[in-house]
């Protein structure tokens, strides 16, 4: 029984036995509905049952119960033309399966007890052979659903943004689970329709704009939310067009976050079973959790990152501040990139920009302590190389692991022009980019600081005329990679800022920081862009 992959193949099997007994004109099979026990198929052997006739007497003879077997004298002249006498008929049952009658269409001469005997050891092969398919169904029903809910897994944790998780939900069952879901997402008391997916579209868009029917399916699922059913009365789904509706709740940790209704117009034999509708929406509704814990976590990131950051650059006469920060896509934990801005008492600007190693909770004290040490130092007067060393000693006496690059644009007037004292501590170099285009790098040098007692530190100048921008950054802006592992420094920093030369430096940060995100394949990293343009710009 092995090679029999359905009851197609069953019948194959066991009728052409059968047939070749001493004294059997025919063998028929029949399966009957489960709703009525009417006859829905039929094999034969000998004798068709392609005849309305013939059919008539197999319906008239398949009065059946499991376990007995009936002789019927046929005096009819339907079978005895063929040379039949009497008809031996037993059925049988398998439970959860369509029940089924063998009858035997025999001569005068045939014994029928062996015959009846014979037909018994069939009927108890077709019983386990039925079971075994019903098994074997079984298992690859099984493992369907489990591809499916391991794919629908995997699309729906694809995203973290609880709005495309919600469509994506939508996305994955229709076509293969159901020809239309809605997902509605729980707001306050109500609930409100986030994603709308079905075969046919535009029927659901109209049924959407029928203010009526957009109402009953919204109460239908909430009452899935208070406990009074799942599947819809017949009528519910008649109104919308449906065969059946069935709503499934979205809960995860004790709260209901909305609900997924499916709907229906397969025939019975096609729907999912009940639980597999409950898994699937305990997957999504883990997923939407997740999007949503992730969302407000990474609320939560950037405002705390905010509150590292000054409110505000200060203003200051003869040029032009601006800084964009960006905060990983996929970062979780507070970055330790930050920049300020100092003016000391003369008119001499300091401008200082640094990344501290690392991310989370002591990323971001250090980075606090980093940021208000230098920019307090540096306001004061005192030197750039003096202020770094203050800081490496600091980070030295705290014996924190941690190392923080950083740099600092001294900014003076002079007869020649704005000039830049740039004293970097293992922080990437500061960009010039002239008014008519050219770009400048700037030399780095030193070695980050908290990693040895004495601060190295690497000094160069530069001199930007009216219109020129010094441009400062960290390392998430240069190395930003492609997927081919180039650097957005090696292939696109030069162009980029080339291309941006003419806008408002605020505009210039926010797109050189967002081409740089744009560059990259991860976007795990921070970036932080500081720009100060010589002159002061009209707007």
């Amino acid at each position: 029984m092995g090679g029999i992959g359905d009851r197609e193949d069953l019948a194959e099997l066991v009728l052409p036995p059968l047939q070749e007994l001493p004294g059997v004109v025919a063998v028929w099979g029949l399966r009957h509905r489960v709703s009525d026990g009417a006859v829905a198929e039929y094999r034969w052997t000998g004798v068709p049952l392609e005849s309305e006739p013939d059919r008539a007497v197999a319906r008239r003879l398949a009065v059946w119960r499991d376990g007995d077997a009936v002789v019927v004298d046929t005096a009819g002249e339907t079978l005895a033309r063929h040379g039949a006498a009497r008809v031996i008929v037993a059925g049988f049952e398998v439970p959860g399966e369509a029940a089924g009658t063998f009858l035997l269409v025999v001569d005068a001469e045939a014994d029928v007890g062996r015959l009846s005997g014979c037909l018994w050891q069939v009927i108890d092969v077709t019983r386990e052979a039925i079971s075994r398919l019903r098994r074997r169904r079984a298992d690859d029903d099984q493992q369907i659903r489990d591809a499916l809910l391991a794919e629908a897994s995997l699309q729906m944790d694809a995203v973290l943004d609880p709005g495309q998780t919600m469509h994506r939900v939508a996305r994955m069952t229709v076509p293969a689970i159901a020809e239309g879901c809605l997902v509605y997402s729980r707001e306050g008391a109500g609930l409100v329709l986030r994603s709308a997916v079905h075969v046919d579209m535009r029927r659901l868009a109209g049924l959407l704009a029928d203010e009526a029917a957009a109402s009953g399916l919204r109460a239908l699922a909430e009452r899935a939310v208070s406990g009074d059913g799942e599947r819809s009365e017949p009528g519910d789904a008649e109104k919308v067009g449906a065969r059946l509706l069935h709503a499934q709740v979205l809960r995860a940790r004790d709260r209901v976050l909305g609900v997924l209704l499916f709907f229906f117009d397969r025939a019975e034999s096609r729907l999912p079973h009940a639980t597999f509708l409950r898994d699937l929406a305990q997957r999504a509704a883990l997923a939407v959790d997740n999007s949503e814990m992730y969302e407000r976590r990474r609320r939560e990131v950037v405002t705390l990152q905010e509150h590292l950051l000054p409110g505000r650059l200060p203003s200051v006469p003869g040029i032009s501040v601006a800084a964009a920060y960006a905060v990983g896509d996929r970062a979780l934990d507070v970055g330790g990139d930050f920049y300020d801005l100092a003016v000391r008492a003369n008119g001499v600007v300091a401008a200082l920009i640094g990344d501290v190693c690392g991310r989370g909770a002591a990323a971001a004290a250090l980075t606090g302590m980093s940021r208000h040490t230098l920019g307090t130092l540096l306001q004061e007067g005192v030197s750039p190389a003096r202020a770094l060393s203050r800081l490496n000693s600091g980070l030295r006496r705290d014996g924190s692991w941690r190392f923080v690059t950083a740099g600092v644009a001294l900014l003076r007037e002079t007869k020649a022009g704005l000039s830049v004292q740039w004293t970097s501590a293992g922080h990437p170099a500061p960009l010039v980019v002239r008014r008519d285009g050219r770009t400048v790098p700037g030399r780095g040098g030193g070695l980050a600081l908290g990693i040895i007692d004495e601060a190295r530190l690497g000094r160069s100048r530069l001199l930007l005329a009216p219109g020129d921008t010094l441009l400062m950054f960290t390392d998430g802006l240069t190395e930003s990679r492609d997927r081919a592992g180039r650097m957005f420094e090696d292939v696109a920093l030069h162009e980029t800022a080339r291309r941006l030369r003419d806008l408002p430096v605020d505009e210039m940060v926010r797109e050189l920081s967002q081409a740089a995100k744009d560059f990259g394949t991860t976007g795990a990293d921070d970036i932080a862009v500081l720009a100060i343009r010589a002159g002061v710009e009209q707007r």
